[in-house]
């Protein structure tokens, strides 16, 4: 009775697949065909109820009797040896069970093909179950090459584990050479391009790089030095502007402190024309001003400026521009910087003011006129004036070392406390200050 009850349902699930245009290839002989309802019939019912065991032993007798039955049978099969795996007792028994999960994948490729999310799969439960195992890690980087051969498809379990697999597998001692390592690297940060530019998060794929480089200075060491990248990934920059490669070149000539090496400006300037961002335009401006060249640095400031929406940020910009002006003598522009970086963030006052007060104070031999000593030395007053705002006291103690003795006022028929003017670029008014006469 129930065996005729297990093929009537096994009819009815037949006409059920057939209705909803999925083909069932059932044998020729009669009595297989009869079985192999009946054995379908309870792969169906017993996994439907998580009843993995009795569902594993009627898949398993079809994929051995009637094994291009349907693709279902070992999307149903791979699933109920995955459960019976994570059930299982004793480490034994689970890995027999894991056997049977990729002989299930392994025959569907084989029969129906793997679908690209089924290819992922694949390749991540050989990283969960067998990362450690030296005899299967090698099945496992050949199932990850496969899923990295169609990048668009590529789960985000399968990005940072497959630089990990990297390294485990040459930490198992396998040969696995330098150029290989980053052949790897470069898919994978291509496919974190590619989440990016689909609108994945950004925290989170900026998180997966920073793990993926990691992961890439763990397996290579001191091999990945600044003439290894200068040499094996830097050089297709100066024949194009591939944006993937110059990010990977960039951050990684940063990380390892490779400052100096002339592709970061290469990399950094290809970045910006086709992503501009405020810290890259940073970045060129600040490395254009170490090299004297005021004009593309001011550019690249300005263009930092304008992508920036912190106001912190702009106050730091204001700054560099500030020290930028100076460096070219243009002392009031300078100012005029300043001023604005305190405006902007008024925790950055008493720096900005300090600032201004330091130029005040190194402006003496170009500004004195050498007519008026107590003129001449209103500069320092104006400097003290300003570094007092600051709340500066060094710099106030400094700046009264300048002023003109209580003689040299008393004689200069002037008064201590009165207005004067200040002369030069700085401009403006101060009071007269003394200092004790020696």
């Amino acid at each position: 009775m129930k065996y005729l009850k297990r093929l009537m349902l096994g009819l009815i699930l037949i006409q059920s697949f057939q209705l909803q245009g999925q083909q069932l290839k059932m044998p020729a002989d009669a009595e297989l065909a009869a079985e192999a309802s009946r054995r379908f019939a309870i792969s169906v019912d017993a996994i439907s109820i998580d009843k993995y065991r009795e569902s594993a032993n009627a898949l398993h007798w079809l994929m051995t009797n009637v094994p291009d039955l349907y693709d279902g049978l070992y999307i149903n099969a791979y699933k109920a040896y995955e459960e019976l795996a994570n059930a299982a007792p004793n480490e034994e028994q689970k890995n027999m069970f894991l056997d049977s999960m990729i002989l299930s994948y392994n025959k569907k490729e084989e029969i129906f093909g793997l679908s690209d999310r089924e290819k992922n799969n694949k390749a991540y439960r050989y990283y969960k179950y067998w990362k450690s195992d030296k005899s299967r890690i090698g099945a496992g980087m050949e199932a990850y090459k496969v899923v990295y051969e169609a990048p668009n498809s590529v789960i985000n379990n399968n990005i940072v584990s497959y630089m990990d697999m990297v390294r485990r597998y040459r930490a198992y001692g396998n040969d696995f050479s330098n150029e290989e390592v980053i052949d790897v690297y470069s898919k994978v940060m291509n496919v974190i391009e590619i989440k990016a530019a689909g609108g994945e998060d950004a925290a989170k794929l900026d998180r997966y790089k920073a793990a993926v480089n990691g992961l890439l200075t763990q397996v290579m060491g001191d091999d990945l030095n600044c003439e290894f990248i200068e040499q094996n990934l830097a050089p297709p920059l100066d024949l194009g502007d591939d944006l993937t490669l110059a990010k990977k070149v960039f951050g990684l000539l940063l990380e390892r402190g490779c400052g100096d090496n002339r592709y970061i400006e290469i990399a950094a300037k290809i970045i910006q024309k086709q992503e501009p961002t405020e810290g890259i335009a940073k970045v060129l401006a600040q490395r254009a001003f170490g090299n004297k060249d005021y004009e593309n640095a001011s550019a690249f400031y300005m263009e930092a400026l304008n992508l920036s929406t912190d106001n912190e940020k702009k106050a730091d910009l204001q700054m560099n521009i500030a020290q930028l002006n100076l460096a070219q003598g243009k002392k009031g522009e300078a100012r005029a910087a300043a001023r604005e970086a305190a405006k902007l963030d008024p925790s950055k006052a008493s720096e900005a003011l300090t600032y201004i007060a330091n130029m005040y104070m190194n402006s003496f031999d170009d500004c004195s006129k050498k007519q008026s000593q107590i003129d001449d030395r209103a500069i320092f007053m104006a400097a003290y004036d300003l570094y007092q705002r600051a709340g500066n006291a060094q710099g106030m103690a400094e700046a009264k070392k300048q002023f003109p003795t209580v003689s040299d006022v008393f004689t200069a028929n002037k008064k201590e406390g009165e207005t004067i003017s200040v002369g030069c670029w700085i401009g403006g008014s101060t009071t007269i200050k003394t200092r004790p006469s020696n």
